[in-house]
């Protein structure tokens, strides 16, 4: 399979999301969207690879990689988390509109700030109206599916030891970047953990 990435240059990724610049440094140069996912990860901000590289992917790859990043960091402590991933799952491999309200509504019903919950909001914001009422519809802002998975597997390495998450970072990305490239989502580890999904 080929790539999975939407875009051809890094620069292009800024242009279609203008406000990932205010957090994230744009490329000096007509650097392929991968390689610059590496080259800020190697930068003295490499949290911010997280945050470009969720940008980088159409929705539901998006939150495939941020579920395996999430579940690979052993982040799914109680029923609540793993059912919201449950149903993120079934939101990425079936990608219909039931599936994507169902994990919406699991999401919100949660009410708190875990790493599965955001997954959930990632997936539920990939469509639908911001507006509840049916009469007033406001189209969900693209950006929201791949900002809510910066959000979940910042707070997943954020619940790491500090002497890890550099690790779990860069299995974060790689794994990332062998999917991105068209291959299988390799597993998501720091010291024992494995991702529950594959």
């Amino acid at each position: 399979m080929g790539s999975r990435i939407r875009f051809t240059k890094a620069r292009q990724v800024f242009e279609t999301f203008p406000e990932l610049s205010e957090t994230v440094s744009e490329p000096a140069t007509d650097i392929a969207p991968d390689a610059y996912a590496l080259e800020l990860q190697k930068s003295e901000a490499p949290l911010s690879a997280i945050a470009y590289f969720a940008h980088i992917l159409p929705k539901r790859e998006s939150v495939w990689w941020g579920m395996n990043c999430v579940a690979g960091l052993d982040q799914a402590k109680n029923e609540d988390d793993r059912q919201v991933l449950k149903l993120s799952e079934t939101w990425v491999r079936e990608g219909d509109e039931d599936a994507r309200v169902a994990v919406h509504a699991a999401a919100e019903a949660a009410k708190k700030d875990s790493a599965s919950v955001w997954i959930g909001l990632a997936a539920g914001w990939s469509g639908g109206s911001l507006s509840p009422s049916p009469e007033h519809r406001v189209d969900m802002p693209d950006d929201l599916t791949a900002k809510a998975v910066n959000t979940a597997v910042l707070i997943a390495l954020g619940t790491l030891e500090p002497a890890k998450r550099d690790e779990a970072l860069k299995s974060c990305l790689s794994a990332g970047l062998s999917f991105a490239g068209g291959g299988m989502m390799p597993a998501v580890t720091v010291g024992s953990s494995s991702s529950a999904f594959t």
